[in-house]
């Protein structure tokens, strides 16, 4: 419990206050103070002591004063004191009720902005709430920073992976042992696609015409002729061999024989008649013989035209102009040109077998009635061939094979879309990339990090749950509790039960107003002023009364309230309240160690003075000591109350034939003295609480009939003028300029009008 202040150095008003006389504190402590005299001050300075925050104090260091500021209170047992921007021990165990809480926890002006939702969700759940939103809020900054770290690593892996291509596809990705082998074929195919029309108009490979040796060579080698005598045959070698005419004589004697006319040499022109030789060479070159050796000679172009070396030229230029073509076609898909490993032997090979088998056919040709046999140099030469043609057939082969490849692509490149291959090709160096070393390692770190990621959500979700079921059982009894406050103070409406959600991360609860049974929006500050909202559907008391509620409630729902020290602030917010507040602060001191009242009405500080048990009350003032100076003294509440207009009657007396007296508390005193004089002249038309405008208003209402009738402008324009310079009717009443000639007036006429003008 506090139980005095000491001393406040160098902290707003308190240049330098120090305890003088009774200034003990009790369970009930009413503390009258002006204002402006430092009401504010004390509740945010025993704000630091509760909260520890020394900023509160030193942000509220007296201007101009060169000095740090220090407090030393009496607390429990012991002194506690805040010197050198520190204090020497904490209190936790007071709560302030003020302008502060109100506008850190419930409205900032005419507005509930999101900031006020979580602090009011805050104040519902508690201690044992809060402990809970604290480690939800915890691993909900875990979750993040967990998520930044994915976050960075994707970053990493996003370098790898192809357009368009999610984390979980990549990671996901199969190890194929083919991969470059695909990766190939595929950027192949890419090229087709990109050339489609150049590929249109390429050919494939050409096969090769394979060489076939004349098939009725050896029938005619073997060739002979029965019908020539063996005479003749005998006598035509002689004379070919007397004359050594050699393998030319057969050709030469046939062709002699063709120039014979009327049986005359060619040579001599004498007879032939009965010459045994020329018969011979007759007999010898028959038909058949002609015939014969006609055959020789068209086999010779056979062998020419089959094996010669246009044959074989040709040959070598299919597997030349085959090679630019694979090479071409290789570009576009994974090809395998067939290979012919005689290639340079096409031409030996065929000259070779020619060769011989002309030799064979000239030796047939000088010997006609002779089989030829093949000899070995043909047969080893015709073998050469048969190998070479099988190796054509092989070449041939691959040669189809090569343009079924070659013909898939044309078409597939005919029909491909570039986008997609091109989407193909990058999918697949992302798997290939995907099992390299440097990224195997980054996916694994991400499939940790995904793992702890999993395990907090999984904490996150059980926290959630633990603050869920907390909340949901508080909630609805704090609700209860908030307008069962409302309706002892007599406001006149009520709030919905508060709902809670997590909208932002940062869990925050809400409400609505009900008036009139008519649930009402808080709205915020961008709600429109032709929307009802908690700004236009609340008067300025009805908001504070909220407050006052929610802070009562929350003090209700707190296990530690009988150990608390309870701080309020001008709790009162109306005078129609007036009475309602004060059996509030029975009630709330009733159930806490101790409360604190602050007020600059001394009528409502009486009102709970006579409700509170004697031996339980002490009444104290924040009394000035000259401008710059606040004191704590001892304040006799009885005569205080009962001389109340006899001491304002005079403070405006002596301002007006002296100059005497501050100028704001000159001001403060003219509604009061008008007040009074209204209620003293006519009791049974004014209550005790109404207020200078209520009873103009009631004078206007009862017309010329009203004795006050004639006075009612002049009681409406000084109440106008005081407005001005009252805190609870404009926010910049402290620093209202006050200029002193029109004080003067007004002055002037509130004493002429009280008939007490000097």
């Amino acid at each position: 419990m506090l139980q005095k202040i000491i001393s406040i150095r160098n902290v707003g008003r308190f240049q330098n206050c120090a305890a003088l006389g009774d200034v003990a504190f009790r369970r009930f402590t009413l503390i009258f103070a002006e204002n402006g005299r430092g009401k504010s001050t004390l509740c945010a300075i025993l704000r630091s002591l509760c909260s520890n925050t020394s900023a509160l104090i030193i942000g509220r260091r007296t201007l101009g004063s060169p000095d740090a500021p220090e407090v030393q209170l009496f607390i429990g047992s012991g002194n506690v004191t805040f010197r050198n921007g520190l204090w020497n021990a904490s209190y936790a165990d007071i709560a302030v009720f003020d302008g502060t809480y109100v506008s850190e926890n419930v409205f900032l002006g005419d507005v509930v902005d999101t900031e006020h939702r979580r602090n009011l969700y805050r104040i519902i759940i508690g201690a044992q709430g809060v402990t809970l939103a604290g480690r939800l809020n915890e691993l909900d900054n875990q979750v993040s920073g967990k998520n930044s770290e994915i976050r960075e690593v994707r970053t990493r892996l996003q370098r790898h992976m192809a357009p368009g291509m999610t984390a979980e596809i990549f990671i996901g990705l199969s190890e194929d042992s083919q991969i470059d082998a695909k990766i190939q074929a595929k950027e192949q195919e890419l090229q087709a696609v990109q050339r489609a029309a150049q590929l249109q108009q390429k050919g494939g490979l050409a096969a090769i015409a394979v060489p076939v040796f004349p098939a009725s060579f050896a029938q005619l080698l073997a060739k002979t002729f029965a019908s020539v005598a063996v005479d003749a045959e005998r006598h035509v070698a002689e004379h070919i061999t007397h004359h050594q005419m050699g393998g030319r004589g057969q050709p030469w004697l046939t062709e002699g024989l063709g120039y014979l006319t009327d049986d005359l040499c060619p040579f001599c022109n004498q007879p032939l008649t009965g010459v045994a030789l020329v018969s011979a060479y007759r007999d010898f070159f028959s038909k058949e013989y002609h015939a014969l050796s006609e055959e020789v000679t068209g086999m010779t172009r056979q062998v020419e035209g089959a094996i010669g070396d246009r044959v074989s030229a040709a040959i070598e230029r299919t597997l030349f102009q085959n090679s630019g073509t694979a090479e071409f076609w290789r570009q576009y898909c994974v090809l395998t040109a067939p290979v012919f490993p005689e290639m340079a032997k096409i031409s030996e090979i065929m000259t070779v077998l020619r060769q011989a088998a002309l030799s064979l056919l000239q030796t047939k040709s000088g010997k006609p009635l002779e089989a030829v046999p093949p000899d070995d140099s043909f047969t080893a030469a015709l073998e050469g061939f048969e190998a070479l043609r099988r190796s054509i057939a092989e070449y041939n082969a691959g040669v189809a094979a090569a343009n079924v490849l070659i013909e898939a692509r044309r078409q597939e490149a005919q029909g491909a879309n570039v986008r997609d291959v091109e989407v193909a090709v990058a999918r697949l160096k992302s798997q290939k990339a995907r099992y390299t070393n440097d990224v195997s390692e980054l996916c694994a770190w991400d499939a940790r990090l995904q793992a702890e990621k999993t395990a907090l959500e999984s904490a996150k979700e059980t926290a959630k749950e633990q603050l869920d079921a907390h909340t949901e059982q508080v909630i609805t009894s704090y609700g209860q509790s908030i307008n069962l406050y409302l309706e002892r103070i007599n406001a006149g409406f009520r709030i919905t039960t508060p709902t809670h959600s997590y909208r932002g991360r940062t869990p925050s609860s809400t409400y609505q107003i009900v008036i009139n049974e008519s649930p009402v929006d808080l709205g915020d500050a961008a709600t429109p002023a032709d929307r009802p909202s908690f700004r236009n559907t609340l008067s300025a008391g009805d908001k504070s009364t909220l407050a006052l509620a929610f802070f009562l409630a929350q003090l209700e729902q707190d296990v530690n309230r009988a150990r608390k020290t309870v701080v309020l602030d001008d709790p009162f917010s109306s005078l129609d309240r007036r009475s309602h507040t004060a059996y509030q602060v029975l009630r709330c001191g009733e159930r806490c160690a101790q409360v604190v009242v602050l007020s600059h009405e001394p009528a409502f500080l009486k009102q709970v003075w006579d409700i509170v048990p004697p031996s339980e009350r002490k009444t104290l003032q924040l009394a000035r000591v000259r401008e710059e100076n606040t004191t704590i003294v001892e304040w006799d509440i009885e005569k205080a109350v009962q001389a109340r207009y006899r001491a304002d009657l005079e403070t405006l007396q002596k301002f007006f034939s002296l100059g005497d007296g501050e100028r704001r508390d000159v001001i403060q005193k003219l509604r009061p003295v008008l007040e009074g004089y209204c209620r003293n002249l006519y009791p049974t038309q004014f209550e005790e609480q109404d207020t200078l405008g209520v009873m103009v208003g009631k004078i206007r209402t009862a017309g010329v009939a009203h004795p006050l009738s004639k006075i009612a402008d002049d009681l409406d324009e000084m109440n106008v003028y005081c407005r001005r310079y009252h805190h609870a009717e404009n926010p910049n009443a402290a620093t209202e300029p006050i200029h002193d000639a029109e004080l003067q007036s007004y002055v002037k006429r509130t004493l002429k009008l009280v008939g007490c003008l000097l």
